[in-house]
């Protein structure tokens, strides 16, 4: 080996160590970094607006955003939080007492007494006992599943309080990234593309890869999603279904991630209006339901998305599945990014004469 391939080598590892030694550094705020790059590039239109078209400089263009991010994400979600957290336990307790007063009997007679399950009961010989044991397992797996949402609310209420001040600090550094983000984000995302060890015409692509999921995942899908929920809460709580927020919050999350959709949350209701035999409620819930809440995922998502992630739905469905797993909640907008990252990286691998 000769002394400059020697000298390369050792700037390698040198170059490798102190690498890993910065992701250490600033690993314990990964989650708040990332979070705050999620809302740079959602309001980054808003951001190129204030600076063109009202010619504001990029320091107060950058404080004018941040300030419209503050006031109406960051401070509505941390509130949103705490009424989750009160409002997991009160669903535990409104459960319990439905439970103890006999509601899930009362149901289920009222589902076996109706005249097209009794014609299937009969068609298929389901006698008292197929549905004693219903009666039984549907009670202890309410029972069960409201105690998990209760106890989570309730350790996550518990750790919020414990933890206040962090809290606030994290949302200061937040805020401060924030603003960074977009004032400096066009500098860090020059050095990051030319820092890339990759040549012109593979590095373009994969930025470019890189930008229009990110666009599709954080503009489109959370976008759609925050609208189905603000139209669900407001459905749920004129129809006077308990606990609106967490249904809400719950329906916000499923409709995040593929094939689920917003559906698997509100229509449960419309059935249970209609074994009540509400069904002034049902109807409207189910037109309201059908018309405005789904209907916005398809008109939405491909006026925002379109065809830029240009991944099968099912990869979506798994990698985000996976990407919660692994990371958490902001896994969902990672693994999209991951996954059209590798496809981009395959097609120019395969395009390589090495």
């Amino acid at each position: 080996m000769s002394r400059s391939q020697f000298a390369q080598s050792c700037f390698i590892v040198l170059l490798v160590f102190i690498v890993y030694q910065v992701f250490r550094i600033f690993f314990p705020f990964a989650e708040t970094i990332f979070g705050a790059a999620i809302l740079t590039f959602a309001f980054y239109p808003l951001y190129e607006f204030l600076k063109k078209n009202l010619r504001l400089s990029p320091q107060l263009a950058s404080l004018t955003t941040t300030g419209f991010i503050l006031l109406l994400v960051v401070l509505p979600v941390a509130y949103l939080i705490f009424q989750l957290a009160s409002q997991g336990i009160h669903f535990y307790q409104l459960v319990y007492d439905y439970i103890r007063q006999g509601g899930v009997n009362e149901l289920i007679e009222q589902i076996r007494s109706n005249e097209y399950v009794q014609r299937f009961a009969r068609h298929f010989n389901l006698n008292m006992e197929v549905w004693d044991m219903l009666k039984e397992n549907a009670t202890s797996w309410l029972l069960r599943a409201s105690q998990s949402i209760g106890n989570f609310a309730a350790i996550q209420l518990g750790v919020i309080t414990k933890n206040l001040f962090f809290i606030i600090i994290n949302l200061f550094f937040l805020i401060m990234l924030i603003f960074i983000f977009f004032q400096d984000g066009e500098k860090i995302y020059s050095f990051i593309y030319h820092a890339a060890p990759l040549e012109e015409k593979d590095k373009k692509p994969i930025f470019h890869h890189i930008d229009v999921t990110f666009a599709a995942v954080i503009r489109g899908q959370l976008l759609t999603a925050m609208c189905q929920a603000l139209a669900a809460v407001m459905a749920f709580w004129v129809l006077g279904i308990p606990v609106p927020i967490l249904f809400a919050a719950l329906l916000f999350f499923v409709a995040l991630i593929p094939i689920f959709g917003a559906a698997m949350v509100w229509f449960p209701w419309v059935v249970y209006f209609f074994i009540q035999q509400q069904y002034v409620k049902a109807i409207i819930l189910l037109a309201f339901g059908t018309l405005v809440i789904s209907l916005l995922d398809n008109l939405i998502k491909p006026l925002v998305i379109g065809e830029k992630t240009r991944l099968p739905y099912f990869l979506l469905f798994f990698g985000m599945l996976g990407g919660l797993t692994a990371y958490g909640f902001l896994g969902i907008f990672l693994a999209p990014v991951v996954l059209s990252l590798f496809f981009a990286m395959i097609k120019i691998y395969q395009e390589k004469t090495w």
